[in-house]
């Protein structure tokens, strides 16, 4: 009996070892792939899309990104993410989408969807990283009153979408909800920076249903401009964020 207890100690040791062995080899240990947004967008017409942005460390030249996902807790699938283009000297911008509708059988697996469950796979030099999400995995599900749902990775304030049209400057901007009280200013200008304006986004509504992050809108009078470049402001809880698109700042036309 002491022999048999002695060969299942040193067994479950041994699988111990290797579970941590395992997760030290294939898990990410710092800011090597990271989460920047994900939405889910669906319509009456049965269509369905699950798309998002990924930075992940420049450690290499060959590199694969990969977002496992599902869709029902027991089948999961694989999208290849895009490279984009860098976001500093040292980290890159990746992009996923797929999407389906009434009209198409690709990716049976969104249709009436009610949610997605993933995590991000980086892998480079023989080396794999995950974004899991603090093992939590990341979770999105269609917005129960508005078409489109949004969650946040590693950013606190990013650009939804922006227009200049018939002397008007107008766009949208989504934020993380940290606090309830918040200020959503952009910083713009018409002359390259020769003059600066400021104006201020007003919350339209949530942009999920955890309400954990919000959409704010703009628009501004720009007689005469042609361009636009902009950078967005985030106030709240005594912390200011910046989405500065990496430092390029945005251009819309």
């Amino acid at each position: 009996m002491i022999k048999m207890r002695r060969i299942l100690t040193l067994f479950m040791l041994s699988a111990i070892i290797s579970i941590v062995s395992f997760i030290g080899s294939a898990s990410a240990s710092g800011n090597e792939v990271k989460l920047i947004d994900s939405q889910i967008v669906r319509d009456r017409f049965s269509f369905y899309s699950f798309t998002g942005n990924i930075e992940v460390a420049n450690l290499g030249y060959a590199k694969s990104v990969t977002v496992h996902y599902t869709t029902d807790d027991v089948t999961w699938y694989d999208i290849d993410a895009q490279y984009v283009a860098p976001t500093s000297s040292t980290h890159e911008k990746w992009t996923f989408s797929i999407y389906t509708s009434s009209l198409t059988t690709n990716h049976p697996e969104l249709k009436n969807l009610n949610f997605v469950k993933f995590a991000i796979k980086y892998t480079v030099n023989g080396n794999t990283y995950w974004d899991n999400n603090n093992s939590l995995n990341y979770y999105n599900e269609p917005n129960t009153v508005f078409p489109n749902s949004a969650i946040l990775g590693n950013v606190d304030v990013i650009k939804a979408y922006d227009f200049l049209y018939s002397d008007t400057f107008s766009g949208a901007v989504y934020v993380k909800n940290i606090n309830p009280t918040k200020t959503v200013k952009i910083v713009y200008t018409t002359d390259n920076w020769a003059t600066t304006h400021e104006g201020y986004a007003t919350y339209v509504n949530s942009s999920n249903n955890f309400n954990t992050v919000e959409l704010w809108t703009y628009s501004f009078n720009v007689p005469g401009a042609t361009e636009v470049k902009y950078a967005i402001s985030y106030s709240s809880a005594g912390s200011t964020y910046w989405d500065n698109n990496y430092g390029s700042n945005y251009t819309v036309h």
